[in-house]
């Protein structure tokens, strides 16, 4: 090969290589999580794509960016050593930004493979732009002392629970909150921003996880319920609700339509009679695929309650049932002891789904 071409092959591949691996915290809220990625171009440009096309995670903000001769190399390995923290099959750790980049600077210390290089070197120096400063300053408007008091109770919840946490919603929503992450029955806490309302809550959504385990669970109850058992377990059965919903799918999102709760209404469980919950049943069952053994979701005909830019707001799509069992959090007394009585409360609700649903 010419000596010319060789070049010109080398300078190619090292232009493919060089770029930034950042890392990614929540905006405007101090969380424990963060992400950490890699881009050829201005991080900030790719941390305002990430944000558009979130479909559900948390607005994040560039916390830290290492320009490298090898960002995909050194992602690579950054995953590989911080495995442990990470959230399954995503890109998020249970760590903390400022700790996540005293990681990340160990690991190119102690290897000579990858060299920092100078943000010149790639084309695009990192710098936020002016249009994403001003969306971010207006954000944090949004974002005072309650959020703090937000902020402590997912911390919280995380520690109690004691999983890793992995956050949902937005902090510019009307819903946001974190689940333990788990596949199958979950513990998760929503904040309800409008109403300040707080949920402790016992989650199983209508995924296919391993052999749908809510189809499991509709259909062990319809063929023998333990509601009344359970109801029997709980020392405060009225303030223990339950919510059944009906997801609409639109490739990955869930946009909100006005069929989305079972049975038109939230139920406390000591209302509960066999009757009604019979009826609730039937009707989750039936946002599942009859012709899958009930191992896939169903076609409906729903109402989207926003109305979209293209097509009708009442179209055929596809859903499937979600269960969750809450109970209201309380902010004006103890927090930790709020969230503890909360997670006691519900621990019989816990072991009743995850047992049903097996």
């Amino acid at each position: 090969m010419p000596r010319s071409l060789a070049c010109c092959e080398m300078s190619m591949n090292h232009a493919e290589k060089i770029g930034y691996v950042y890392i990614l915290e929540v905006s405007d809220i101090d969380l424990p999580v963060c992400k950490i990625g890699r881009t050829s171009r201005n991080p900030y440009a790719r941390c305002a794509e990430i944000n558009r096309s979130s479909t559900g995670d948390f607005l994040w903000q560039v916390a830290y960016e290492f320009p490298v001769d090898d960002c995909r190399r050194f992602e690579r390995k950054i995953h590989k050593k911080l495995e442990p923290l990470r959230q399954k099959n995503r890109e998020f750790f249970n760590i903390t930004a400022e700790v996540a980049s005293k990681a990340v600077q160990s690991i190119l210390d102690a290897q000579f493979e990858i060299e920092a290089v100078d943000p010149e070197d790639i084309g695009e120096r990192p710098t936020e732009t002016s249009t994403a400063r001003k969306a971010r300053k207006s954000r944090a408007i949004l974002f005072r002392q309650k959020d703090s008091e937000y902020a402590d109770v997912l911390s919280l919840f995380t520690k109690i629970t004691e999983c890793k946490g992995r956050p949902f919603g937005q902090l510019n929503k009307p819903i946001f909150g974190m689940s333990d992450g788990k596949e199958g029955v979950q513990w998760n806490i929503r904040i309800h921003r409008e109403t300040q309302e707080i949920r402790l809550g016992v989650n199983l959504e209508g995924k296919k996880y391993i052999d749908w385990p809510i189809a499991t669970f509709i259909l062990n109850e319809l063929e023998s319920s333990g509601i009344e058992e359970l109801k029997n377990k709980l020392e405060d059965p009225i303030h223990v609700f339950i919510r059944f919903m009906r997801d609409a799918w639109q490739v990955t999102s869930r946009p909100i339509i006005a069929e989305e709760l079972i049975h038109e209404r939230e139920v406390p469980i000591s209302a509960i009679d066999p009757p009604l919950w019979h009826s609730m049943l039937g009707e989750a069952l039936e946002c599942l695929s009859e012709a899958k053994g009930y191992r896939g979701r169903n076609e409906q005909v729903v109402t989207l309650v926003k109305q979209p830019k293209r097509g009708q707001r009442t179209r055929s799509m596809e859903v499937s049932p979600h269960l969750t069992i809450w109970t209201p959090i309380n902010l004006s007394g103890d927090v930790t002891a709020e969230i503890e009585a909360g997670v006691k409360r519900l621990e019989p609700v816990h072991e009743w789904v995850s047992r049903v649903s097996q």
